[in-house]
Parts: C-alpha cells; sequence; structure tokens
C-alpha cells in the first residue's frame, strides 16, 4: 500500500537554514543580553540539515512515496489583484543562505517550485488528486485542513474532521490572520466568532456579520476579498499534478547517515 508524503517546504527551509547556537568554553549556549548568540551554517552543514530533515520526516512517516513544494514566483499575484494588502506586511529580503536551501532541496530531494500559485495550494491540490497521500506541514492553514496530516515539528499526526476544518475556516474569516495582514471584521475576537458560528450554515452567518459591520457594498466586498485570500484552493487551471518520487529507504542515498 502506498503512503505518499506532501511536504510543504518552504518552511521546513527555515528549520534547515536556521542559525547555530555559539558555544561556549564551558560547553553552554552563548548568551548577549540575556539572548542565544547564533552563527550561519555553512554550506557543508547545510546540506548535512538538509538530508536529516528529509530523511527525518520521510522516515517517521514510513512513506512511501513523496512531493515537495517550494516557493516559487509569483505565488501571491492572484490574491494581490483582489487584496493588495495581503501579506504586505511582510517586508526584507530572504535570509542569506535561503536561495542555497532551496537549490539543494530542489537537486538533492526533487522538490517542486511551485509557480503561480503559494505552496500551499500545490499541496493541498496534490493531496486531494493523489490517493493514499497526506499532508506533511507545519503551518496552521494546511493543518486545519479536514483529513489526516503530519506535524513534522512535533511529530504527531493530526486529525481534522469537516466540521472543525469548517469551523477554522470561518473563524478566520471573522478574526483574520495577522500573519497574512487579513483584517477579518474588526472588533471580533474568538469569543465573537464562537458566538456566531455556534450553528450551521456557518457561510450565511459569516456573511451577515460582514454586512452588518461594513454595510451591503463594503461588506460583500470585504467578505469576498478576504475569502479568497484565506481559502486555500483544490484546483488550479496552471498547475498539473506530478508523479509522486518513490521513496526507497534502503537505498544508499537514503540509507546512509553520515
Amino acid at each position: 500500500m502506498k503512503k505518499i508524503a506532501i511536504i510543504d517546504l518552504d518552511s521546513v527551509a527555515y528549520s534547515i537554514g536556521h542559525p547555530n547556537k555559539v558555544i561556549g568554553p564551558d560547553g553552554k549556549p552563548v548568551k548577549e543580553n540575556n539572548k542565544f548568540v547564533y552563527t550561519p551554517k555553512t554550506e557543508e552543514q547545510l546540506v548535512l540539515s538538509t538530508d536529516v530533515v528529509m530523511r527525518g520526516i520521510l522516515f517517521n512517516t514510513r512513506a512511501t512515496h513523496y512531493l515537495g513544494f517550494l516557493k516559487g514566483t509569483d505565488t501571491t499575484t492572484e490574491r494581490k489583484a483582489l487584496n493588495p494588502e495581503y501579506k504586505a506586511n511582510r517586508s526584507g529580503l530572504p535570509p542569506e543562505w535561503w536561495d542555497y536551501v532551496l537549490n539543494l532541496l530542489h537537486t538533492r530531494w526533487k522538490a517542486i517550485y511551485a509557480h503561480g500559485l503559494e505552496s500551499d495550494d500545490a499541496v493541498n491540490i496534490c493531496r486531494l488528486s493523489i490517493p493514499d497521500s497526506f499532508i506533511c506541514a507545519i503551518d496552521k492553514d494546511l493543518l486545519s485542513l479536514e483529513g489526516t496530516h503530519y506535524n513534522w515539528r512535533t511529530g504527531q499526526w493530526v486529525t481534522v474532521t469537516k466540521e472543525e476544518a469548517n469551523i477554522a475556516f470561518w473563524t478566520d474569516m471573522i478574526v483574520g490572520q495577522v500573519g497574512d495582514n487579513i483584517k477579518g471584521i474588526p472588533g471580533k475576537g474568538p469569543k465573537a466568532a464562537a458566538e456566531i458560528l455556534k450553528n450551521t450554515p456557518y457561510a450565511d452567518k459569516v456573511f451577515s456579520a460582514y454586512l452588518d459591520r461594513f454595510g451591503e457594498q463594503e461588506g460583500i466586498s470585504e467578505f469576498m476579498r478576504n475569502y479568497f485570500s484565506l481559502k486555500i484552493i483544490d484546483k488550479h487551471p496552471n498547475f498539473t499534478v506530478p508523479e509522486p518520487i518513490p521513496f526507497d529507504p534502503a537505498e544508499p542515498f537514503y540509507r546512509d547517515w553520515e
């Protein structure tokens, strides 16, 4: 029986590239102003870290196949066309090691650059299209989708019902998402969201809450803008689902850790 891991590699890349703590003569991490001191990883350390993290995910999930997706180009173009403020709070250049790590994942582990859509979208489309597949991620957006997923950071499997997935999405529609710069309905927090979502139909209730807060024209506009910003898509006209990559733990590349 196949067991296919569909991996969101953007967060994996950050884990791979995270710098090392500086260790003092006493063997303990060095601190300055009560904060740990870090030093960048060497290229050799980045290669090792890449292999350790990827092998760990595939061995721990007992995957027979996998697909991994990386941030490509024009990832937010469609969402920004509807919501110019989408992820506008994210500024600055990526870390110096970013391109090197992405290239490692692409060349050594056959990861795929997701162009024209976000990695989350590519992961979701594939897991819905490929039988016996599951999501590997740490991001709440993906782990809140219906199904059984693997949180590679905690090493735990997470099962989400359709009801739980619906509540998670519509809660975000109400309270917003700070990380993606999505405001939701001003003044509405988790308690207000729980009250609105006491009973189905959730979409109707949330839509009514938008109209009550913003008025008809602005309410419809805000609702649609936030919906398409938050909704992880399940199909895309320019995305073709690739063939999963076989994972054989007996092969030397996968077996030999040193």
